[in-house]
């Protein structure tokens, strides 16, 4: 060949491979801007929050800046083990993102910041796919609209999950691309966003063994910088030590809850029914990646291995506990992309005599991929649609805060209200919220006087509220029928304010003797 053709051929690669990349970046910036719109309408199903919990999140994140301080003073639950000589944020990476959106935004701010984490787990989504070499990663990607209701409600709350999920899919990239180097920095910050922190290096872990299933090779290296950047982010964090100490109540308490108090929904199981209603396209996508090992002549790499090993971890986890749901979807989807898409389809070729109807059946696979996505995104918009309205108990918690003593404690009678009554008023501190499990291992002899008293089973409850859990105010949603009665009747609560929501009692003086 002459220099001239040479350059030539040179010179046309470098412009193909720059036409390429080019390409490549638009179909991104296009992915994230349809994720976040179609992720921004489904938000707009409701005015508020996606869920309870949201509330909080975006509280306490706002009191970083409020504060300005990094640490912040929590006296909001003084008989929990959040009080404030022991709290701990374990979720303070997530609420240092969103402490500008929530401050200046507001709460459209805040959903408008949890929506763009959404957006990035379709592009992360999208590059590892990308990476690992499968074909139509666009499509695959836009599948993910499609493999569970509860995932995409979950993604959507104003919660560490969205972000979790992210850094989990850039951490397998990393792994695939063996920039490894970077795992150090995202066990760090995985330690400083989710109190799961052990998630990020077992999956690094499970890496490690499939490419040692592949070429018997032992890779050590990222499992000691996982292991590494986990350890430094808990050893260097505004709070240490008292997060271990944190860490071990926290999960202490969730090790046997079929046999403890009752905790929110999310710590409980799908039923077998529940899983395939709402989860079907994730379970049909294990299933595919699992019949393609029987269909296939190819080998399975370290790829395949370790996304089907994360798949079956994040399984076991989401049947364990609901909560888990915004984790197994996502790793079934890589796991049947990287089965059936990073080569041609053995399926058609097994039956030559039919071969020409693979478009029919492709066209059917489409078809059933779109009707799947249209049901499951119109889903999770009616599920976030019958999301609690965000003036719920606002009208108590703003009396409240203007006739009570600042730091006052207000006795509740339900320990999911707090992420309302503490969004809407930072002026009181309250006995019980976001974990039941909070109180109860403060304090079990108080938690079990608190239950008593909340469903109406303990007659003039005044002196009781007043003299063991120094509260003078009492705010009930119009639920708790039971303790109404029971309040109305006891001549030392005198109700001083209700509106649909909830009503609000004083506790009057004892009469003197």
């Amino acid at each position: 060949m002459s220099l001239n053709a040479s350059t030539f051929t040179s010179t046309h690669r470098k412009i193909n491979l720059r036409f390429a990349s080019w390409v490549g970046l638009g179909q991104g910036v296009l992915l994230f801007a349809v994720a976040l719109a179609i992720l921004w309408w489904l938000m707009s199903a409701t005015p508020g929050f996606v869920s309870n919990d949201d509330y909080y999140h975006a509280r306490i994140a706002d009191q970083i800046i409020e504060q300005q301080r990094l640490r912040v003073e929590f006296t909001a639950l003084p008989y929990t083990i959040l009080n404030q000589d022991d709290f701990v944020d374990h979720h303070l990476l997530f609420h240092l993102y969103l402490a500008p959106w929530i401050h200046y935004g507001g709460m459209d701010g805040a959903k408008l910041a949890t929506a763009l984490i959404g957006a990035g787990v379709f592009v992360a989504m999208w590059v590892l796919l990308r990476g690992i070499r499968v074909r139509y990663p666009l499509g695959w990607t836009l599948l993910l609209l499609g493999v569970s209701s509860p995932f995409i409600y979950r993604v959507l709350m104003t919660r560490t999950q969205g972000a979790a999920l992210l850094v989990l899919i850039i951490t397998l990239y990393c792994l695939f691309q063996r920039h490894h180097r970077a795992i150090l920095p995202l066990g760090f910050a995985f330690a400083w966003l989710y109190n799961g922190f052990v998630l990020l290096p077992a999956i690094v872990i499970l890496y490690a063994l499939a490419v040692w299933l592949e070429r018997r090779e032992i890779v050590w290296q990222p499992v000691a910088l996982s292991l590494s950047g986990v350890v430094l982010g808990l050893v260097i964090n505004p709070y240490f030590p008292d997060n271990f100490a944190f860490i071990s109540e926290h999960l202490g308490a969730k090790t046997d809850i079929e046999t403890s108090i009752r905790v929110g929904n999310e710590w409980y199981p799908y039923t077998t029914e529940q899983l395939l209603d709402n989860s079907k396209g994730a379970l049909i996508l294990l299933a595919l990646a699992l019949l393609w090992s029987s269909l296939s002549r190819r080998r399975s790499d370290h790829i395949s291995t370790t996304l089907l090993l994360v798949a079956f971890l994040t399984l076991y986890m989401l049947l364990r506990s609901r909560r888990f749901i915004e984790y197994f979807p996502a790793f079934a989807l890589l796991c049947g992309a990287a089965a059936w898409g990073r080569e041609p389809a053995d399926f058609f070729n097994l039956l030559p005599q039919i071969r020409g109807l693979r478009y029919v059946v492709l066209a059917g696979v489409v078809l059933f991929a779109a009707m799947n996505v249209r049901t499951t995104v119109i889903k999770a918009r009616d599920d976030i649609s019958h999301a609690t309205h965000p003036d719920y108990l606002a009208g108590g918690s703003s009396w409240l805060e203007e006739n009570t003593p600042a730091g006052s404690i207000v006795f509740q009678t339900d320990w999911d209200d707090f992420p309302y009554l503490y969004y809407h008023n930072t002026h009181n501190r309250y006995l019980v919220g976001l974990d039941p499990t909070y109180m109860q291992r403060f304090d079990s002899v108080l938690w079990d006087q608190w239950v008593a008293i909340t469903q109406g089973d303990i007659e003039n409850p005044a002196a009781i509220i007043e003299g063991e859990f120094g509260a003078r105010y009492i705010i009930s949603d119009t639920r708790h029928q039971n303790f109404a009665r029971v309040a109305d009747a006891d001549p030392r609560l005198k109700m001083v304010y209700r509106d649909d929501n909830c009503y609000v009692w004083e506790v009057l003086p004892a009469p003197q003797q």
